[in-house]
Formats: C-alpha cells, structure tokens, sequence
C-alpha cells in the first residue's frame, strides 16, 4: 500500500517472472487511478483540454465576427429597446449551478495558496501547487461561462462543460475513494504524507458538489427562463424609452462582457473618438437603459415597504432590498483585496532568504517573482474596481432618491409641504442624496478596517511576538477616540442641517414675498434675520470642521507612533530583528497607514448617511393626497368637462378648516370659462380644488376624461 501513500510519480509496478499479465495491468491501472500523482496528472489534463475547446471555440467566433463584411448576427444584434423586450428569470439549477461553482473556484485558490506556502518537497510543492491552480482557473472559467449563458439567455449548457462535469464527478470520486483510504491506513498506523492529509479533506468535501454538478449536467438545462412582457407593460414603459428607441448610441457598458467591463475595454471607442477630436453633444452615448433613473424609480417604489410590513426605516431597507446584490459584489471585491494585500509583506522574509543564498531550489526567485506580481494583479485590479463599482452604485442611489423625492413632492398634502417647505425638499434632494452616493465608497470601511487590522496584528505577532501588545494598545486607544469624535461629529452634523434648512427656508420665503417686502420697507429686517440664520449655521459649521481637523491630524500621526513605540517595546523585550522581520513589519505598518487614516471619514460619512436616512424617512412618511378627491370618468356626457357639485375643501388637511365650502360648478366642453373675484377671494384655491390639490372634505368633484385625454387641462392665464 506504500503506493497510494506516496508523493511520487514514478511507477512503483515491478514485473516479475511470476506475474501474470492481468496483474501486471490491474497494478497499473490502480497506480494511474488511485495513486496521487497520477491522479492529478489525469484531472489537470481534462482541465486543460476542457480549456482547450473553450479557447478553440472562443477564436472560431472571433474570426467569423470579422469575417462577416459588417453584416452582424441578429442574435448579437438585438433590439433591446423596443417591443420585444423579454425579462430573464432563474430556477434553482442555474442558482446551483453558479453558486458551486464560484466555492469550487475560490475554495481551489485558497488551498493552491496553502500549497505554495506550506509544503516542504519542493517537487511535490510545485505539482500540488499547479494542480490546485489549474482547478482554480478551470472552475473560474465555468462560472464566466454560466454568467454568459444567462447574458446570452441559453437554454442548455454546452455539451462539452456537460461531459467535464461527468468526467470532473468521476475523478473526484477517485479521489475521495484514495483518500478513505489513506484516512484508514492512517488510522491503522500506516505512514502517511503530511502533505496529503489537506488534499483528502478537500477531495472529500468536493464530492457533494461534484455530484451536484453532475445532477445539473445530466437534466441539461441552464435554468434560465425568457419571459416576454405583455404589450400593455410595454406601451407603458415606451415614453420612457423614446430617447433610446430614436437613438442607438447607447453606452458601451449595457452590451459589454466581463472581460471588458473588468478592463473597461468597453471606454476604448468612446476615448479614441475623443482623442481624434473634440466630442459633440450628440455623440455622448446615452445612459444604459437599466441604469435610467425611470427604470431606478419604478424599481423603488416596487420595494417600496407595504403598509401592513410598519417600517420605521423604509428608505433604508427599500435601498437594502434595490441594491444588495450591487452592495454584495463590492464587498466580495474588499475582501479579495484585502486576501492579496499582504501576500507582499508575507513573501519579504523569502525574498532575504533568497538573496542571502538560502535557496530551496534554482527556480524559487522566479516563483517568488510570479507569486508577487499575480497577487499586485489582483490587488490593483479589485481596487480599481471596486472604485469603480463602488461610484456608480452611488450615483445608481442618487439617481433614485432624486426622483422618488421629486415624485414625493408632488403627492404630499398642504400641511406636509408646509412642514418641510421648499428649501428643505431642495435639501433633501441636493445635499441628502449627495451624502448617502458619497457614502458608497466609505461603506465597506466600517467593517473592513476592523478585519484588516486584526490580520495586521496576527501577522505582526508572528514576527514580532508579544510587542505587538502595544500596538494593539494603541490601535484600541485610537478606536476609542474614534467613537467620541463620532458621536461629536453627529451632533455637530445634525445642527448644521437643521440651521441649513432653517436658512433655507427663511430665503425661499423672503424670495416669494419680495414684492411685499419692497412695498413695506422689511429689507433690514429679513436680511438681519436670514444673517442670524446664516451665523448659527457657520459657528455649527466651524466646530464640525474643527473636529474633523483634529480627527485627521490625530489618524495621520497615529501609524508613525504606534510603529515607532512597537519596535522600541520588541528592543526592550530582546525580540531578535533581522533584515527580513524589520522590513515586513515596516511593510505591514505602512499598509495599516490607509485604513487607520480613511477609517475617521468612513465613521464620518456613516454618520453623515445615517442622518440623512432619518431626514428622508421623515419626509417620505408624510401624508399624500388623496386619489378620490378628484374623480376622473370616461365615456361621460359630451356636453361637461368639469363638474363640482356641493364641494367643501380645505388646505389644512390635520384640523379640517374649510377654505372653500358650497362650491357647485359646472364647465361645459369648448367654453371659454373665467374666475373673477378680489385678491383672497379664493381663485387659487378654487383650481386648486378642481386639480386635486386640496382636501376634499364633502362633494363631488369630476373633471371629465374623453378618448383618455384630461378635457379640465385648460390654459389658467
């Protein structure tokens, strides 16, 4: 049994005089199949042969893309915009599917890593290590590729990802089965490798999915259902798409794939127009139209929480439930920076060795070349992505709380909108909806930093030993002024909005009495009291800033401190710093200079944000108009076009004052009608009335529809 327990891959099958050719064959074949070199030898070539026919497949339809003489495939084509629109919809297979195979990927990358940097025969480590690697891109592969399917919208999986994932199963069963094996002969004191008692747990642990994936490719289907929207959701939703139906210069990132969206490969054309000349305003690409802000708002207020859910933060959850996948990508991207971060400062002390002639092998200075740029790749890659992604899902928000908020101020009530008042909306949509977009970038800080910091400490421990002790007093030190400046921060903040919409509102009123004002002589008067407004806001305004100066200068000598205190408490202690210890913890402390420094701006924003949640959650739960205080009718007599019989209204909708009462009207069709009367007498409130915008409190009020157009929109001159 010495074979299945061996890292070796040279056949142990000995042929004697007295062996039969069957048993010469049976050794062999459970050598190739129940051996682990053989073993990987066998899957990474079905990997590499299953990429093989992805890549063959790839350039086949490149080269008929630019073989076909500018006469595009309809498929790649199509209307996207106009009455064939389709909605995409998954099941559980295709969910499966993707789900298993994004944990295969990531779960391979994580032990291709423990491979490199934990075994010690360096053959075996560069076997193992490439095996684990090739698994990690294949499955990588096939997940692009299940994301493509559903982009691409097709109903069956290829026929070769199908037959990898039944040759896949039986591999992987192999190697569950050897790996029982070894686990016994373990167990029964039979010597065993160090190095493949991890690679049997994994074996064992990817049997489930393995299967998984077998089950998904012998029913086929992706899981991806096309269904297509009825005409009238489609004639609805046409004035919405009018501008993109007349013009097909859309962005390039609505039909862009991974590989250009992750190298923004899509920017090339617009950017090489651009370089050749000056760019005009119609060859501005238009908005990709599942980022338009009708589509944004629609999306909004379908998450928008029922009346029976009683939500107490409705803006804040319906965001949550509009953008979680969005929020959920960006942080998969924190988190794979920050798993690449400090690959640099863990492969320094390699690095000295290497150069002081303590060589495991010839080739380890390439491979500790190849491992720091992989991992600079990837780490400049997911940050400017996650910039990226991060940017525009605050505009995304903007974009939506922008017109919800617009949409808001046309339903509220009297009494609503002179709560809040003009200057305040224009807040909301001006300076709140800006506060929560530029928290996006910050909201992943709150929970990263913590994490960053506790691997800095455990690293930092691993070459410094117990003088990263005062470290973490002084991380924990920081932390603490941290909160206090926080709550500081949060009320200065909340001052400064609340006088901000004091000056706001005071200004708004002064513009639209300013005839009066003239009239009376008030100017001294209201300019001392928009002065006062403006005072209180500045000296709110100065502590904020004030503190915020503090908080910084505090953030930016704190590493230079921490790190300089830590090198003298490991002096004192004795802790023997050499070249390679000194120079990856100068390198881990220099990393922590980004989160300790961005952390008091990240707590900044969150406060900035939650405030700001707070304003619009009181604003979006005002009341609203009611529906049935006008009564629109079709098909009603040719003769009326507006009808008011008996009405009473009022514009405090909370005490039900009457500001109108006993109005009886009747306005025939093609008649020239007239409101005459005295300044007060109620001309306003009286189309007011008709248009909806009172409380109705007795009556009826009905203005006419005919061949679905409103006959009461008259000119009001």
């Amino acid at each position: 049994m010495s074979w299945i327990t061996s890292v070796s891959c040279l056949s142990p099958v000995i042929q004697s005089s007295e062996d039969t050719i069957t048993s010469v064959i049976f050794q062999w074949i459970r050598f190739i199949f129940l051996s682990p070199c053989p073993q990987r030898t066998l899957l990474s070539s079905v990997d590499l042969l299953f990429l093989l026919s992805l890549l063959v497949f790839a350039l086949k339809k490149l080269y008929s893309k630019f073989t076909s003489n500018g006469h595009p495939s309809s498929d790649l084509h199509k209307d996207l915009n106009g009455r064939n629109r389709t909605s995409l919809r998954t099941n559980v297979r295709f969910k499966l599917s993707l789900v298993v195979s994004v944990l295969l990927a990531f779960g391979y990358t994580v032990i291709c890593i423990l491979a490199f940097s934990t075994s010690t025969q360096f053959s075996w480590k560069i076997v193992d290590g490439l095996f684990w690697l090739v698994q990690a891109i294949t499955h990588a592969v096939i997940t692009i590729l299940i994301i493509h399917e559903k982009k691409f919208q097709a109903h069956t999986h290829p026929l070769s990802l199908r037959i990898y994932w039944v040759l896949n199963f039986i591999i992987i069963s192999l190697f569950m089965a050897s790996g029982i094996i070894r686990l016994v002969s373990m167990e029964e004191s039979q010597p065993q490798d160090p190095n493949l008692t991890l690679d049997d747990i994994v074996s064992i642990v990817s049997f489930p999915f393995s299967l998984v994936l077998l089950v998904v490719a012998y029913g086929g289907s992706t899981g991806i259902s096309v269904i297509r929207e009825s005409e009238s959701v489609m004639d609805v939703e046409t004035d919405l798409y009018e501008p993109l139906l007349s013009k097909s210069n859309v962005t390039g990132f609505a039909s862009a794939s991974i590989i250009s969206k992750a190298f923004w490969l899509w920017m090339n054309p617009l950017l090489s127009k651009g370089y050749k000349s000056s760019l005009k305003i119609d060859e501005i690409p238009l908005l990709s139209p599942d980022h338009r802000a009708e589509r944004m708002s629609a999306f909004f207020d379908l998450n928008w929480p029922k009346p029976r859910e009683k939500s107490n933060h409705p803006v804040r959850t319906t965001l949550l439930w509009c953008f979680w996948k969005e929020i959920g990508f960006t942080a998969s991207l924190a988190i794979l920076r920050l798993s690449v971060m400090y690959v640099g400062p863990i492969l320094i002390q390699s690095f000295v060795d290497f150069t002081a002639g303590k060589r495991s092998s010839p080739y380890e200075g390439y491979y500790l070349v190849l491992t720091l740029l992989a991992a600079k790749f990837v780490e400049v890659l997911s940050t400017h992505q996650f910039n990226f992604n991060s940017q525009k899902l605050g505009m995304l928000i903007r974009a939506t709380l922008i017109t919800s908020l617009y949409k808001k101020g046309l339903r509220m009530t009297c009494s609503a909108r002179q709560a809040h008042g003009v200057g305040q909306i224009v807040n909301y949509m001006a300076v709140d909806a800006q506060q929560l977009s530029d928290m996006m970038l910050q909201l992943h800080s709150i929970w990263l930093t913590p994490l960053q910091v506790a691997v800095a400490l455990v690293l930092l421990y691993r070459y410094l030993g117990p003088s990263v002790l005062t470290a973490i007093f002084g991380i924990f030190g920081i932390i603490a002024f941290i909160i206090m400046g926080t709550k500081r921060n949060n009320k200065f903040q909340y001052n400064v909005m609340k006088n901000r919409d004091a000056r706001m509102k005071a200004t708004n009123e002064m513009l639209n009495y300013m005839r009066v004002i003239k009239f009376q002589a008030w100017e001294k008067q209201f300019n001392k009291r928009i002065q006062a407004c403006r005072k209180s806001e500045f000296e709110w305004l100065t502590k904020f800033m004030y503190s915020i100066s503090v908080n910084i200068v505090v953030m930016w000598s704190s590493p230079l401190l921490i790190s300089t205190l830590t090198f003298a408490t490991a002096i004192f202690l004795g802790v023997p710093l050499d070249a390679g210890t000194v120079f990856t913890a100068t390198t881990i402390f220099k990393i922590l200079q980004e989160p300790i420094r961005s952390f008091p701006q990240s707590m900044i924003s969150l406060s900035q944000a939650m405030i700001s949640l707070g304003r619009l959650d009181k604003f979006m739960l005002s009341r609203e108009l009611s529906d049935d205080s006008v009564e629109r009718e079709e098909g009603c007599d040719d003769r009326i076009a507006v009808e008011v019989k008996d009405g009473a209204f009022s514009w405090d909708d909370e005490n039900g004052k009457e500001a109108l009462k006993n109005i009886n009207l009747e306005i025939n069709k093609g008649e020239l009608t007239a409101i005459v009367g005295t300044v007060g007498s109620g001309k306003s409130s009286l189309l007011a009335s008709i248009l909806g915008e009172m409380h109705k409190m007795t009556g009826k009020n009905s203005p006419f529809m005919f061949s679905g157009y409103n006959a009461a929109a008259c000119y009001c001159l």
